[in-house]
This record gives C-alpha cells, structure tokens and sequence, in this order.
C-alpha cells in the first residue's frame, strides 16, 4: 500500500453512513453490537450526528457485516439505505443544482465528503455519459460489495433527485468486473437495467442527453448556502489543503507542457526547495507526483477519448510520441495501445 493509499484510508467519514447500516442489520434479526466493536465503533458515537470514524473502521465494519449476514443482495440493499438525505449538506447541494450533469459534477468535486472508496471519473463518449469506478486502494474480498453499494446509491439516487426518463432514451446499462455471483437476471431485477459482468471496468453508462434535464429542487441560492457548508466540511474533514493537493491540483490542470518544479514553484509563490522540504514532511516527492499524475492522465485519455497518440503525446507535454510511449511503458509496463478499448 502507498503512502497516499495509507493517508486516504486514514481520512475520516461521518458516523450518519454506519448509522443506517445498524438499521439494516437490525433487519435482519441480528445483533450489531460484536459487528460495531470489531471496527472499534462506540455504539455512543451513533447518537451523534457530527461523530466521524476512519476509512478503515468503514472497512472493518463492513467486512464483519459481510461474514454476519449471508445474503447475495446485501450490497444492492446497503445502498438503497443511502438515500440522497444521508449525505447532509453534499447530497442536497446536489439536488439544488441547476441541471443533471451540474449535479454529477457537484457530487464528484465534494467526493470527500461521502462514502465511496473508489476515484470516480465523469465523461462523454458516443452518446452516452459515464461514471467509471476505480478502486482507490485494495478492499480485497470485500470489493465487489463495495461496487454493488455505490451503485445501488446512484440508482436510488436516481429516482429521488432526478426528473422522469426521457422519451426514447438509451436504457441504462451497469458493467461490473467481477464475474456474477448468482444469475444476471437476478441482477437485472435489481438495479432495473441491463448489467453485464467480466466488464474491463466498473461503470453506468446512461443517455447523455439527461445531463441537459432541469432538476425539480434546483434553487441557487439554497446551492450557494449548502456549498459554503460542503467547503466547510473539507476542511473540517480533510484539514487544510496540504502541498501534496496543491500540486497534484496544478500537475492535473496543466496542457501542453510538463510542469518543472520550478514552474509548480513559481505559481505557488515559493521556492523550489521549500516545495521539497514540504513534501518530504507529507511524505512524497515531486518526480513521484509528477509521475503518478502524468500516468493517471494518459490512461484517462486513452480509456475514455478518441484522441490519437499523437494527441495525447501533445496534451502531456511530450514533444514527441517515442518519448511518450517509453515514459508510458515505463509507468505501467504496458503499451498505450493496451489501454484501447
């Protein structure tokens, strides 16, 4: 596990997710209590609304409630306690916003605040949007829940904030990556749309025009209010934004050149080795980020755009694709081509 892998499990969640979960196993005539102690929960913190716990107390829990209640459908019915309500000042700052994809948009900037364990990416291709999942850190056998959960919140998240399907609009369509449990149609019952399994990626593909539809609650000034309240909440949750976000923020922003350390040092308004010495306290480099972020952008462009490699070599800063397809190799021992789907 990396240190950004350590720091992000590390980050605190509100105890209000772990809350609604207690009333589904209590529906199951099952005692919450031993699954609370395994993740080191006091049963106290649940009759407090600002209580926070780690990502891996959410882990911990989850994977006790997994081995406590066997029922194939746990993970769909996990999600379905999520309802838009749950997630305080994000999920209504989504629904007060003007449009669908203004909403996906909102919802994906303030991820922090929510539950999810996974990096979601928002795109466009061949009429369809997307929202793909990718694993943030390793959840091991507990992965697939996980993916089932999140994805049965935006189903019911669906139904509560947006507005009725559109007329002749492409079926949503649900790709997981696992193979499937029990039948696809049992699947397919569920999330109410096709769902195909042994996909490359976890993924909800859904007609690209619904991201135009007005939303009903859409109001912005109650948005304006509730977003103060989400920037609040980052900090409150993740603490000021460290040197590591700012740069990693820039490195992500930038076209068409390779940001140098003094570049990064020059919009920063500081100093190349003060930029060093504050990451080294956070516990990475530069070359490291520069790295990572670079590789996350190249893969993002090949999974999900048409753009040539001749393209995508540009939009990275190489000035030539040879340089770009050794880098490339040499971040995630594979070709570009690979990526290509």
């Amino acid at each position: 596990m990396s240190l950004l892998d350590i720091a992000t499990i590390k980050q605190q969640q509100s105890i209000i997710g772990i809350s609604l979960l207690v009333k589904l196993i209590e529906g199951y005539g099952i005692d919450p209590l031993p699954i609370l102690e395994s993740a080191a929960i006091d049963p106290e913190m649940l009759k407090d609304p600002k209580a926070r716990i780690s990502r891996l107390q959410d882990v911990q829990f989850s994977r006790a409630m997994l081995a406590k209640i066997d029922d194939p459908d746990l993970g769909f019915n996990s999600g379905q306690c999520y309802r838009i309500s749950a997630f305080g000042a994000l999920g209504l700052a989504a629904a007060s916003s003007e449009k669908v994809e203004d909403a996906i948009e909102f919802f994906l900037r303030y991820i922090q605040l929510s539950y999810t364990h996974f990096d979601i990416s928002f795109f466009k291709t061949t009429g369809n949007a997307v929202l793909r999942f990718k694993d943030r850190f390793e959840l091991g056998s507990i992965r697939p829940f996980y993916i089932e959960r999140d994805f049965s919140f935006i189903v019911i998240s669906t139904r509560d904030m947006f507005p009725r399907s559109l007329a002749d609009q492409k079926f949503k369509t649900i790709h997981f990556d696992f193979e499937c449990p029990t039948t696809v149609d049992r699947y397919e019952a569920l999330y109410e749309c096709p769902v195909k399994f042994s996909m490359p990626h976890n993924q909800i593909l859904f007609d690209e025009r619904y991201l135009v539809r007005p939303l009903p609650q859409a109001n912005p000034l109650t948005h304006q209010l509730l977003e103060e309240q989400c920037e609040t909440q980052k900090i409150e949750t993740m603490g000021p934004e460290s040197y590591f976000e700012k740069i990693q923020h820039l490195i992500r922003h930038s076209e068409g050149k390779i940001p140098n350390l003094d570049d990064i040092a020059s919009q920063l308004n500081t100093t190349s080795r003060t930029i060093r010495r504050k990451l080294k306290a956070e516990g990475f480099s530069f070359q490291g980020l520069l790295t990572e972020e670079l590789s996350r952008k190249a893969v993002f462009f090949l999974e999900t755009t048409n753009l040539t490699i001749e393209q995508i070599t540009c939009r990275l800063g190489y000035s030539e694709s040879a340089s770009f397809i050794h880098a490339f190799k040499r971040w995630t021992g594979k070709a570009p081509k690979s990526y290509r789907r």
